[in-house]
Order: C-alpha cells, then structure tokens, then sequence
C-alpha cells in the first residue's frame, strides 16, 4: 500500500514543527512494516514570506530519523507563488506518487487528539467501497478548555450543526482514493476547496447524481483546530465562505453547462493550461450580470435547513444557536454581496492569527482584482 500526505502550508513557521511531530506520533508511522505500506510526506510552502520550508525541512529530518528510508520519504517543495489551490494542484499532480493508492491533504495548523486518526481513515474506506474520501471529526480548541464562556458553547452549538449535515469534507485533513482525486483539478484562485472537491467526489465530476455515500467519516478519528474566537475573525471567515460558496455556484453552473464529452476535471484542467485566468473572468460575467444581488439563492435559510434535520430534542435544544447564527448570517451575507460587487478578491483572507494553537489560518493566500 502507497500513501503520499500533503501538507498545504502558507506562513505557518511559528506552528508547523508541532503539527509534524503531532502527526508523526500516529499509529500508521510505528505500522508500516505491519501493514506492508510506505509513506511520501510532501510539504508544500506556498507564496511564504517566512521560515516555513527551512522550520519544516528540520522538524522532518528529526521526525524521519529513526525510520527506514524503505518505508518513508519526504519533501519540501516550496512555491513561490501562494494560493491553496495552486498549492493542491502541485501536490496531486506533480509531487504526489502517480502510484499512490491514498491521498491525504493536511493543513499545517492542527494537531491530532486520537492516536489511529490516519490509519482509520485509510480503514474507512478499506471497509466502504462505494466511499472515495474519509474525513475525521474537527474538534474546536475552546472544547477542551475547563472554563467555557457562552460564546465558546455557541460556537460548539453551531460547529455541530455543521458537522450533522452529511458527507462534510473539511480542508484541514481529509483521505481519498489516489485515482479519485488525479481526475479533480482546481481552478487558480479558488477560494475554498473542500466543497468544490465534495462536489466532483459525490457527482463523479458531475457526470451522476450526488451521492453523499462517497464521502464517510471514520471512527475514532479526529484533530484540533483554533477555532475563530473574536467576532471580527468570525465575521471575516463567515463572508469568505459565503463569497466562496457563491463563486462556487458559478463554477457549477459553468462546469455543468460545459460538460459533454469532458468531465468536469477535464475541463478545468484544459482551462487552467490555455487561459489561468478565466476562473476570475467567470466571475466577473456572473457579478456583472447577476444585478445588485449575486450571493446564492437560498443563503438565508440554511441554518433552519440543517436545524430540520435534527431529530426534535436536539432542534429546540440547538434552536438559540439558529437563531443568533441566522442573525450572523444576515449581517454577513449583505457583507459579502457588497464584497463581490467590489469587483476585487483583495482581503478576503484576513490575518487571524493568535497564540492559542499556532496559526488560524487554513493555509491560503488569494489576492487581487476578479
């Protein structure tokens, strides 16, 4: 069995040597031997103006030192030019072993809190054959503090409701059958990667319905994270995501539309090598054309969507959290609306970053005019 792991990194040198021992301290690393597999770790600085390549070039070399060259290599290839997206792009295709039967793609920013994560989200797809990606369970930092304040168990309120909804990918960590993911290419500049990949998983490039079984969670898997704990952090990651969420139905409609004898990574692909910039020129036909209001249909009432979905108790349980996420969303969505009509992708990413777990950051940079 082949594995290659990709760690996406963009300025996370003050972080990125504990997240390498974290992972090296899994079960799968002390069972490679056992299980007749080897590992690629490849990490993938992007557009860092910091230490990053060289803080993980050493915290490799003291993680790898006492295994087999015959069962680990590792990597760090830097870009120059920053972007996850790019960043991802290099990975499955260039860096990653064309022969690898698993890929994992790991933020720079978390730590593991279950010692087989890995090796059970290789098994979770072992075990479910109709199952392309496996996913653990987030954990939010504030979960393991003593002392919770309110807005901490808001913030837990609401991350569950997210995590109820089926076939969740997170871009902090996720596996997924080695020839699955070479068929998906992103396009340059995209904002969020974790829905645009569970899209083309569950519709086989949009070539199917969606079938939510193509992505599980695995059991007795899981990693921490720093969870947004200031409101103007909140608010800025909120407007991302929903600025991230309609570009995506831009791509959707497009890629749909376009389909024919390409599947939908084809066509990415064969549109990245002729013109790496029509993923902005697309959005700037759809916020041109789409009037004063561009944000997805549907946006306001997605949180009372996923609260229906809960069985009784937990919705009157949950329902407070609703109700001041909806109010969040409200002010939100007006935010990134007047964002996209700006006609500029400058400063959706902001600097989050504070000293409670290492970087905030899920490891992007996008800038400039669409």
């Amino acid at each position: 069995m082949n594995i290659s792991l990709g760690i996406l990194a963009w300025n996370e040198a003050e972080v990125i040597a504990v997240s390498l021992r974290s992972l090296f301290e899994q079960s799968l690393f002390q069972r490679l031997e056992n299980l007749d597999a080897s590992v690629q770790v490849v990490v993938v600085p992007n557009g860092c103006t910091d230490a990053t390549a060289g803080v993980a070039a050493e915290a490799l070399t003291r993680c790898a030192a006492a295994m087999s060259a015959d069962r680990l290599r590792w990597q760090v290839c830097e870009l120059q030019e920053p972007g996850k997206a790019n960043a991802w792009n290099q990975f499955v295709h260039e860096f990653a072993d064309p022969g690898a039967d698993y890929l994992f793609l790991m933020d720079a920013d978390i730590r593991f809190t279950h010692p087989d994560t890995l090796l059970n989200m290789i098994r979770a797809l072992e075990q479910n054959r109709d199952a392309s990606v496996s996913t653990d369970l987030p954990q939010k930092h504030v979960l393991f503090k003593k002392r919770k304040s309110l807005f901490d168990h808001l913030s837990l309120a609401i991350g569950q409701m997210t995590q109820a909804a089926t076939a969740q990918i997170t871009g902090q960590l996720y596996c997924a059958r080695g020839p699955v993911l070479r068929r998906i290419y992103l396009p340059p500049g995209l904002i969020a990667d974790d829905g645009f990949i569970k899209v083309m998983v569950c519709t086989e490039l949009l070539r199917s319905p969606s079938d939510d079984r193509r992505v599980v969670r695995a059991p007795d898997a899981s990693h921490v994270f720093e969870a947004y704990t200031r409101f103007r952090d909140i608010f800025f990651n909120q407007r991302r995501q929903q600025v991230a969420h309609t570009i995506y139905v831009f791509l959707r409609d497009y890629l749909s539309a376009q389909t024919g004898t390409r599947d939908a990574g084809e066509i990415v692909r064969d549109n990245n090598a002729d013109d790496p910039d029509w993923y902005r020129k697309l959005i700037r036909e759809r916020v041109a054309g789409g009037g004063r209001w561009v944000i997805y249909p549907g946006a306001f009432g997605i949180r009372f969507r996923r609260l229906k979905k809960l069985p009784l108790p937990q919705r009157i349980r949950k329902l407070p959290a609703t109700l001041v996420g909806f109010i969040l969303d409200a002010m939100v969505l007006v935010a990134a609306n007047a964002f996209l009509k700006s006609g500029k992708l400058k400063g959706i990413w902001k600097d989050t970053k504070t000293t409670q777990l290492g970087a905030a950051s899920d490891g992007s940079a996008t800038d400039g005019s669409f």
